[in-house]
């Protein structure tokens, strides 16, 4: 059995161990008349399970137009081939998560960095 086999094994057992179901929420750009870009929700993926690990060390106020939002950032851990794109979101007790970038998964996991807004937090 190769490393590579091993290590995706591993990555399948840690996220069983503590999984959440998400449907992903593709978040698609459309140009408008002026030359604006707006982002409109695409049709959900199929739900995938992931882990959802918080990084606490950073949370960070931010202040913005309706008040005051926290960011609060996570790792969303998925297999190697877990469906996942930039700007894709989900809501859960209203709080929307976004994800914001990647972190390198080596071929064997693939983890989005995401971003959760608390309305008024």
């Amino acid at each position: 059995m190769s490393t590579l086999t091993i290590q995706r094994r591993m990555t399948q057992e840690f996220i069983a161990e503590d999984p959440v179901t998400i449907a992903l929420i593709p978040s698609v750009a459309v140009v408008q008349s002026s030359g604006n870009k707006k982002r409109f929700d695409g049709p959900p993926r199929t739900p995938q399970e992931f882990k959802l690990i918080p990084m606490t060390f950073d949370q960070r106020p931010t202040v913005t137009v309706d008040g005051v939002d926290r960011i609060i950032s996570y790792t969303l851990l998925g297999v190697h081939n877990a469906v996942m794109e930039l700007w894709d979101h989900w809501v859960d007790d209203e709080d929307t998560y976004v994800i914001m970038a990647f972190a390198p998964g080596y071929g064997y996991e693939k983890k989005g960095l995401v971003e959760r807004r608390l309305s008024g937090g």
